[in-house]
């Protein structure tokens, strides 16, 4: 037997390498690369700006385009597919004959993989809160799978509790570029203040992520607003949305937090680039995860711990089990209220030794568990396992 080969399938219409930030494709692109022992096919949809088959670093891409005068005669006119994304994949599949099918946030296609693809093991992989509730729809359907992962043990537990049939319930967490993000070194902080226009003496609260009430900016906004405004300073990093007030409920949560900012001590980033989230991560002196939903992971916290950044946040979903309370970040109860978060905003600025014993704590927690080749390694005996 030869090296075996691995189908990575993305969702249906996200190419990889991600255009933007997500979690699902940066997973694949990202542990593809680290991932030794196998030869990893990324199936995806076509990019701008790449090739739609090729080879990087013994990774090979294979891209599924969907032709224009198809798209608009089957898909929008008649609400037809007789050539669906999941015949694609099996079509590909019968030139590769991959011995392991990795499903990414797609529960939909597996009756039909199983079908189609004959003796591959099947792996369905659960990423983030919305394809879990889509992929709900097919659990009832799922034929047993080789193996059930989530990128929690909050979605796996889900998963099992539902009755999802799997020979192995596995934890395959997200993962952090920790050379990327990095702690800050000699001047980069004061650099990155200074460009701001971040106040240089105050205990500084970061906070990342969209401009929405269900990850609960508004809490914390009203937490700061209860603190010293000349000891503490807020930086909202994050899109905010862009509907019109009167129409669209986001639109109109946006304008009124707006005016709540009005004379409090803040600096709005709005939309950062990609590339320029390691320098926002060293403006802050805490990142506070405020959320209202439960959240799958937190991509946020694993950058900012990466960067030698402590979170706090809220005990929602599988926040906690990311951030651990006292060891490397603080955690309060999923239903703090704006003052129990004001008062521990409070603590952690008069304890300046200890926010700088969890920052370091924070870094090595992201290097010995959510480092990209940790994740790997962890995938790599996943596949053994399942090959055996």
């Amino acid at each position: 037997m030869g090296v075996p080969s691995v189908l990575m399938l993305a969702p249906e219409g996200r190419p990889v390498p991600p255009l933007a930030p997500t979690r699902v494709e940066q997973w694949i692109d990202a542990v593809a690369h680290a991932v030794s022992g196998v030869v990893p096919h990324v199936v995806c949809a076509p990019h701008p700006g790449l090739p739609d088959s090729h080879v990087v670093d013994g990774v090979r891409y294979h891209r599924i385009r969907v032709g224009a005068l198809y798209d608009r005669l089957f898909r929008s006119l008649t609400r037809l597919d007789p050539y669906p994304y999941v015949d694609r994949i099996i079509a590909y599949a019968e030139t590769v004959r991959p011995e392991i099918i990795h499903v990414h946030d797609a529960p939909q296609l597996v009756a039909r993989l199983r079908a189609g693809v004959a003796g591959a093991r099947l792996i369905v992989h659960m990423h983030d809160a919305s394809a879990v509730e889509h992929g709900e729809h097919a659990l009832d359907r799922l034929p047993e799978v080789d193996a059930l992962c989530g990128c929690s043990r909050y979605i796996t537990d889900r998963f099992r509790a539902r009755g999802v049939r799997a020979r192995r319930y596995v934890e395959l967490p997200s993962g952090v570029d920790t050379e990327r993000f990095r702690p800050a070194r000699a001047g980069e902080r004061a650099a990155a203040l200074s460009r701001h226009r971040v106040p240089p003496d105050r205990f500084v609260v970061l906070y990342v992520g969209r401009i929405d009430p269900e990850k609960g900016p508004d809490l914390l906004v009203e937490a700061v607003r209860r603190l010293d405004p000349e000891r503490f300073h807020l930086v909202l990093a994050g899109e905010w949305p862009q509907g019109e007030p009167g129409r669209d409920a986001r639109a109109v949560f946006a304008e009124s937090l707006r005016a709540r900012l009005a004379g409090m001590p803040v600096s709005v980033l709005g939309r950062v680039a990609p590339e320029a989230m390691p320098e926002v991560y060293h403006l802050g002196d805490l990142l506070v995860v405020p959320s209202r939903r439960e959240e799958p992971h937190s991509r946020v916290a694993l950058e900012a711990m990466a960067s030698g950044l402590p979170a706090l946040a809220l005990a929602k979903g599988a926040l906690e089990e990311v951030v651990t309370d006292g060891r490397d970040g603080l955690v309060l109860p999923a239903e703090a209220t704006a003052a129990a978060i004001s008062a521990a905003l409070a603590g952690a600025a008069s304890a300046p030794a200890r926010i700088d014993g969890l920052a370091r704590a924070a870094r090595a927690t992201a290097e010995a568990r959510y480092a990209w080749p940790h994740v790997a390694r962890r995938t790599e005996r996943l596949y053994r396992e399942i090959l055996q």
